[in-house]
């Protein structure tokens, strides 16, 4: 190991030091648009999320720190915790298709923590800490060389623990020692066990970037207090690639045109709330729909997906007939059935009333699935789709970048409707015009002088 680069110290100095180019600040203020209007939604919708919010409120810690959609102030950490959870608590935010990696899940909880508890924070330096982090977030990953699936750990959220605890180094203005020690607290706090994605009920699947962004904010604030943990956490022994992927990691993909090219502005927005890994069927389907394919007629619908991706349609009997929201986020079958019966695919598609209509169940017993192991993780999240009709006539869509990727992506117009849509599921129901106003305030970001007066609006 003593031949690898000081990969740690080299993205130490580029987190306090970066500055980073306009292009990406207009992508990065999408994106936070964008995360605040899914987080506000999981404050009405989200399964666990109220766990999170009721120990914010009775942990007793008084802070001026936010929780979106909620009447709650309370400490960063409290709120990177629970405003975390609440990010990837409906899988409607964006996704780096590159790695899978969630970016902005939990880089803008930690980020927003930090702002609101520091003071003086320009939307700005805001902005500028959320593009810093998910790029970090996102280069951790394409440093693998090699898949790390099956090993017992689930890797994407832990990734976001270091993405979180940059942003969270940024604002709090850390040295580069300091922010070195933020990713190896960071690192201590955010181990992620793959058991969750098999257990159906389990609500750590949707809730998980809780951890990821309390991790983060825990680390930098106890780094400015000058706790120490060890040195070269992402690149030495015991660090994040020896402890994870055997020591293997491509140091040059990872640092390439670092401070130039920031990946978090690679991100997918999505325009369906669910895994990724189901939008190219999704999108499929809905051109299906829109065609009236009579779907009384359909005998039959088979799905190519990527290695990676099968996941979403095994085993089988669980994925046609999904118990909680977040499996049948999880479910190509189940996204598929919904998409075709009913022409759209929305926040209230995976209602306990949903996973129990027995006319999305029949659709659903009718998708079967082959892996094309052609498809590598660059196109995990292609997809196609065959109908065959009960006359043996046949009907194929394929997807190669579904929509919201940077190939394909979102208008102005649909990324207005699907914040005005989170809005009127928030917690408290925020009308079409508010959340437009809305909308308007946030895309005005790098002009607010201080955070907290801009989400203190925006939640009201």
């Amino acid at each position: 190991m003593s031949a690898v680069p000081e990969v740690s110290s080299i993205l130490a100095r580029h987190v306090r030091s970066a500055c980073v180019p306009e292009a990406v600040r207009v992508v990065t203020r999408r994106a936070i648009i964008d995360a605040v209007g899914v987080m506000a939604a999981a404050s009405g919708l989200g399964d666990g999320c109220e766990t999170f919010v009721a120990l914010a409120k009775e942990s007793g810690e008084s802070g001026r720190c936010t929780v979106l959609g909620h009447d709650v102030r309370t400490s960063p950490i409290m709120a990177a915790f629970a405003n975390g959870a609440m990010a990837h608590a409906l899988d409607f935010e964006d996704t780096h298709d590159a790695t899978l990696v969630h970016p902005h899940a939990a880089v803008v909880p930690a980020a927003l923590a930090i702002a609101e508890f520091a003071g003086g924070v320009s939307g700005q330096a805001f902005l500028e800490a959320v593009a810093i982090g998910a790029d970090l977030s996102c280069r951790l990953a394409l440093g693998l060389t090699e898949s790390v699936e099956k090993r017992g750990f689930y890797f994407i959220p832990m990734l976001s623990a270091y993405g979180a605890a940059a942003a969270a180094a940024r604002l709090l203005k850390l040295s580069d020692p300091e922010i070195v020690q933020s990713f190896a607290l960071a690192s201590c706090q955010a181990v992620f066990s793959d058991a969750l994605v098999a257990f159906p009920p389990s609500h750590l699947r949707a809730v998980r970037d809780g951890f990821s962004a309390r991790a983060g904010v825990t680390a930098a604030l106890l780094a400015r207090r000058g706790l120490q943990a060890f040195d070269r956490p992402i690149e030495g022994p015991g660090g994040l690639y020896a402890n994870f992927a055997r020591g293997k990691f491509d140091a040059a993909r990872m640092l390439r045109a670092l401070g130039e090219e920031y990946e978090g502005a690679q991100v997918s927005l999505k325009p369906w709330p669910s895994c990724r890994g189901t939008h190219a069927f999704v999108e499929a389907a809905l051109s299906l729909a829109r065609e009236k394919v009579d779907i009384d007629r359909v005998h039959r619908i088979d799905v190519t997906v990527s290695p990676f991706f099968a996941v979403l349609c095994e085993p089988p009997e669980q994925k046609r007939r999904p118990k909680t929201a977040i499996d049948a986020k999880f479910s190509i079958p189940f996204t598929v059935a919904v998409a075709l019966g009913r022409g759209d695919v929305t926040l209230h598609d995976f209602s306990a009333k949903s996973l129990a209509d027995p006319k999305r169940h029949a659709l659903a017993d009718k998708v079967h699935h082959t892996t094309n192991p052609a498809w590598t993780l660059g196109q995990s999240t292609r997809g196609a789709l065959t109908i065959t009709f009960d006359d043996e006539s046949r009907v194929t869509r394929e997807v190669m970048d579904p929509l919201g990727h940077p190939n394909n992506p979102m208008d102005d117009g649909a990324m207005r409707r699907k914040f005005e849509d989170c809005l009127a599921a928030a917690r408290h129901p925020v009308d079409a015009a508010s959340a437009s106003r809305m909308v308007g305030r946030l895309d005005q970001l790098e002009k607010v002088g201080d955070v907290r007066e801009l989400f203190a609006y925006s939640t009201a």
